[in-house]
Parts: structure tokens; C-alpha cells; sequence
């Protein structure tokens, strides 16, 4: 585990270029030179030599990045900044006293809480159909401002229901997959793995739920080792059983829990790291045909290492249109979204307007803070025809039908 110090060469390798303006989503928002990768090394310089401190303000600064890595894949000399800017963070945390009101924002339990209370709020528009009724009036909604777009966006969250098809458990048990759940299925809405369970029903996979804790994403890219490492250890306490694989539906925590044997050095973490798939891996033997000709475009999350394109190709009567920037970052990033609201949104609309102006359908992502960044953007435009984000599991479970190859 480096700290900034370490980067020091890394830092000093950049060459001040500003290509990185050219892919930065954040300095295209605000054309603001300290959101992009230069102009934060130009800082962590400054720190490095001792000519300037880690303060409030240099935090906001790395704050001001969606931690997509664009700047990397198109640096000359390949600095990897994400890394870099996290350690930064880290140093923040640990020359700094943090406030009392501080640490409660970012603390993990009223980040559980508030999903928690989401999801109770979820249920209830659910349950009385008010979901129905708040799409129904989305363009009235739109108009009342901020308010509206943001009740908008709370219940784009509720729009798919699928049913769980599974009566009986598969005898024939070839493989064990203990499933992370990741938080959003565990305390919004589990509808993606409801979907995953029910197109591994017949794989011969025996599928082990635990009570798993947030994969722990946010308290990385913030810089909060000291948190990340408490989840880590809780996630490690829960593989207790003897699994084949550690099944993630989220490309945020597919990212993340592979990165746990470098912030812990157990032989827990290390096996781990092998075991870690993605649901599409268990689903190469199948074959997903339409239910109807839809017109789909996918968008790509930043974290996603996966060919999942190809998979969404190959579904036998789609329409698919390869939209431009499909796999460039959506604007949302966890709690960028929360500290960098107008930005988050401006970014969010640009990437939705893409896609409105293609006609699709449906728009298929594998990661749940991309579905808010989606409809983020589609809240910000009036149109008479806007695609729908959705899920690919969910849209492979209830808009086709599955064979095996």
C-alpha cells in the first residue's frame, strides 16, 4: 500500500501536457484546471516539496473527480491518477483532525442508514403504486424544478420488479458461488439478483447467501483507508464456508473486492482475489433470444473490465446502436454526485442526451450507480421519447428467453 510520497516519480513523470483535458469529464464541466489530473499534480507537487499543506481546500480539489481513470488510458506516460489522487487523500486523513460533524457524514452507519431508509420509502411507493403515478406525471414533475427531478430520479430506482422463478433447489450441484450482494441490492431494491438467481437456475451452481457489508467503494476513492480496512475485515469474516466462487452483479464491487489483498495481506484476502467473478462469467453457456424487437444501446462503467458488449450483441432480435461515449463515466461516482451536485448533474445530462438523441429503447449498464447517473441526466431533459436505463441481468430475466448453447 503506497503513500503519496511513493508517487512522487509518477508525479514528476507527468509532462503537463493537458491531454488529459481532452477525456476529463469534470474539467469539460467546469473547464476548471485544478478538476484535471495536471493541474492536481501541480498541488501534490507543491505538498511533496513542502511548499504547500494538505488542506480543506487541496481535499476539495481531488474531491473534484469522478475516478473514472479516462486521464490514465490516454496519458502518454500512463500515471495511473486514480491511485494517486486516493493516496493523496489518505495522506488528508492523516495529518489532518477531522471534525465531529465531518466524520458523522462520512460515516458507514449513516450511509446504512440512508439506504435503509430509502429502501423502506422505496417499498412504500411500490406497494400503493405511487411509482406509477410519479412516472405517469414525469413531464408536470420536471418543470417544478429540482425538487421534481430529484423525486424523478429516487424513483427511476422502482421501475422493474422481477419476480423470483426459483421453486425448487438444482440436486445436481457442480459449483458453490457465495453471492455479494453489494448494497444496493441489499437495502434499495433486489431485484438484479433476484434476476441473476434466475438465470443460473439450471447452471448447477449452488448459490450461498451471507451478510456481507458495503464492498466498500467510497471509502476508498475518499481516501478513508481506516474505514475501508473495517469493512474489509467484516467481508473477510463472512467467507467461512468452502466456495468456488464470490459472485458479484455490481462492476464497482467486482473492482473493489479484487483489490482487497492490497489493503490486507491475509491468506482470506488472497484467495479471494481468484474467486471473484462476475455473474456474466457463470453465463457463457447461454444463449438469450428477445421477446420482442427492441432497440438497446449499452453504456459501459468506468469499473467495468468486462466484455458485456458482446453479450448484449449477441441477444437474437435486438436492434443494438453503438452510441458515441457509451463508455465514458455518467457523472454520478457515489458521493461525487453528493459533494459536486451540479457538476455530477451537468455531466449526467450530456451523457443522457447522447443516448435520447439515438432513439433507443433501453439503455443496459452492469452498474447501479450508473442506472441513477442515467436517469440523473434523462431527469434534466424534456423529450417525447427517452430510453430506459436498465439493468443487464434484469433485462436478460424478464425481456428474453434463455437457452443453453
Amino acid at each position: 500500500m503506497k503513500n503519496l510520497q511513493d508517487f512522487e516519480e509518477e508525479i514528476y513523470k507527468c509532462s503537463r501536457c493537458g491531454l488529459c483535458q481532452s477525456v476529463c469529464p469534470v474539467f469539460k464541466a467546469t473547464m476548471n484546471e485544478c478538476a484535471v489530473s495536471r493541474g492536481k499534480f501541480n498541488i501534490l507537487n507543491g505538498i511533496i516539496k513542502g511548499d504547500l499543506k494538505m488542506t480543506d481546500k487541496v481535499k476539495s480539489y481531488l474531491d473534484l473527480c469522478t475516478g473514472c481513470n479516462a486521464c490514465r488510458d490516454f496519458c502518454p506516460s500512463g500515471i495511473d491518477a486514480r491511485e494517486i489522487f486516493i493516496a493523496a487523500k489518505q495522506d488528508f486523513y492523516s495529518k489532518n483532525e477531522i471534525s465531529f460533524g465531518k466524520k458523522l457524514i462520512n460515516s458507514y452507519l449513516l450511509f446504512k442508514l440512508s439506504l435503509l431508509f430509502s429502501g423502506i420509502f422505496g417499498k412504500v411507493l411500490k406497494t400503493f403504486k405511487i411509482n406509477s403515478f410519479i412516472k405517469f406525471f414525469e413531464n408536470i414533475l420536471l418543470k417544478t424544478g429540482y425538487l421534481g427531478k430529484r423525486l424523478i430520479l429516487f424513483n427511476s430506482l422502482f421501475c422493474f420488479s422481477v419476480k423470483n422463478r426459483i421453486k425448487t433447489a438444482k440436486k445436481n450441484t457442480l459449483k458453490t458461488a457465495i453471492y455479494f450482494d453489494g448494497c444496493f441490492n441489499k437495502y434499495i431494491d433486489n431485484a438484479t439478483k433476484t434476476a441473476v438467481v434466475n438465470i443460473l437456475a439450471n447452471s448447477g451452481i449452488t448459490i450461498v447467501n451471507k451478510k456481507f457489508e458495503c464492498c466498500g467503494v467510497s471509502h476508498l476513492h475518499d481516501g478513508d483507508l481506516q474505514g475501508f480496512k473495517k469493512l474489509i475485515k467484516k467481508n473477510l469474516q463472512q467467507l467461512d464456508v468452502e466456495y468456488d466462487y464470490l459472485i458479484t452483479d455490481c462492476s464497482s464491487c467486482n473492482y473493489v473486492l479484487k483489490k482487497y489483498s492490497q489493503y490486507d495481506d491475509s491468506d482470506n484476502s488472497k484467495i479471494l482475489g481468484n474467486k471473484v467473478v462476475s455473474a456474466l462469467d457463470l453465463m457463457k453457456n447461454l444463449k438469450f433470444t428477445a421477446n420482442q424487437k427492441y432497440t438497446v444501446a449499452v453504456h459501459k462503467p468506468c469499473h467495468d473490465n468486462y466484455d458485456f458488449i458482446d453479450v448484449v450483441k449477441n441477444i437474437e432480435g435486438i436492434n443494438f446502436v453503438e452510441v458515441d461515449d457509451f463508455d465514458k463515466c455518467c457523472g454520478f461516482s457515489g458521493k461525487f454526485a453528493i459533494q459536486n451536485q451540479n457538476v455530477s448533474r451537468t455531466i449526467s445530462r450530456s451523457r443522457a442526451q447522447q443516448y435520447v438523441d439515438s432513439g433507443v429503447d433501453y439503455i443496459i449498464t452492469t452498474c447501479p450507480a450508473c442506472l441513477l447517473g442515467l436517469n440523473q441526466g434523462l431527469a434534466e431533459i424534456e423529450s417525447q421519447h427517452k430510453p430506459i436505463p436498465i439493468n443487464l441481468f434484469v433485462f436478460l430475466s424478464e425481456y428474453c428467453w434463455q437457452s443453453s448453447i
